[in-house]
């Protein structure tokens, strides 16, 4: 179940299944039923990761959540862990209306609610689905290895092993 945390849903079913095209769409709702009836809950909050925000926020950053999750389940998440007073926004790849979004797209729509430009953005990321969408938004990108996506072993710079590891970057 690693392989599904990071990628869209969808491309989950088909690269760790091989899944035939045309069960994706039942597949991902007995997924997300499933994930929103119990999945959301097992989540845990990375050691140190709510004073690391606190930090981040009293020296003036704005944060934001731009997530290839469901919008509305990332921000339920987010105040169910008692995380969303540190965000100004939280988007999601799939919207209340039902659009989906790419992971640029996703970073376009946290500039534009936070009012700031690419060159003034860093993405924290955990996967190449994040770091390809940074490039895409023309913004910065901080490769973490305590998430699910890259470990010690890829070729990433630099090496955030842990969140309070993010603090030296950001003074």
């Amino acid at each position: 179940m690693r392989k599904f945390i990071g990628p869209p849903i969808m491309d989950c079913f088909r690269i760790v299944y091989n899944l035939r095209e045309e069960l994706i769409p039942d597949a991902v709702d007995i997924y997300k039923k499933r994930y929103f009836e119990q999945g959301q809950y097992q989540a845990i909050i990375y050691d140190g990761m709510p004073e690391v925000l606190e930090c981040l926020s009293s020296r003036g950053y704005l944060l934001a959540v731009g997530t290839l999750k469901n919008e509305s389940t990332a921000r339920h998440m987010m105040e169910h862990f008692g995380l969303s007073g540190f965000f100004s926004t939280i988007r999601g790849a799939l919207d209340i209306i039902g659009c989906e979004r790419t992971k640029a797209e996703i970073l376009r729509l946290v500039m534009q609610d936070v009012g700031m430009k690419p060159d003034e953005t860093v993405l924290v990321g955990d996967t190449l689905h994040d770091h390809n969408g940074a490039i895409e938004a023309n913004v910065g990108f901080v490769p973490v290895i305590y998430g699910f996506g890259f470990n010690a072993h890829s070729d990433v710079s630099p090496k955030i092993s842990q969140p309070r590891e993010l603090l030296s970057l950001f003074h």
